[in-house]
């Protein structure tokens, strides 16, 4: 997974902008924006709020989840089952939702959007890019 900066930048890059005009749709130096995208300062939660309004994201979507190796997204995915009924199927590896959880008529609703918009870019419906901005939102 990628770092705050290294987020900020890609986003930055993928929209043609400079770190100099990025900074100036947010109130911020040049020289902030690149010390954000080279992790030696962090953006608080405000400025990240400005930077992803201004790249057309997420918030979510520059945050670093830290998830880094497959003992880290097992450790996202049991928060996973804790919160939205995440669970493993242990006839052939998948994942399912347990449908006594809280939150899993939501979760059922947004993987079935997410099913979707994957279905229509694998039928050339959409493009790359019109999928990769649908996950930017996120």
């Amino acid at each position: 997974m990628a770092t705050t900066g290294e987020n900020i930048r890609r986003y930055r890059k993928a929209h043609g902008l400079s770190a100099a005009r990025l900074g100036e749709m947010v109130g911020l130096t040049e020289s902030a924006i690149l010390h954000y995208e080279r992790g030696i300062r962090t953006p608080g939660e405000s400025q990240l709020e400005k930077i992803a309004h201004a790249l057309d994201v997420s918030p979510r979507m520059l945050e670093d989840h830290k998830i880094e190796s497959a003992r880290d997204l097992v450790g996202a995915l049991l928060q996973l089952e804790d919160e939205f009924g995440l669970v493993p199927d242990m006839c052939d590896g998948g994942l399912w939702i347990d449908p006594k959880a809280k939150n899993a008529q939501k979760t059922v609703e947004a993987i079935g959007a997410w099913g979707e918009i994957r279905h229509r870019l694998i039928t050339g419906e959409i493009t790359q890019e019109e999928y990769n901005a649908w996950k930017r939102k996120f």
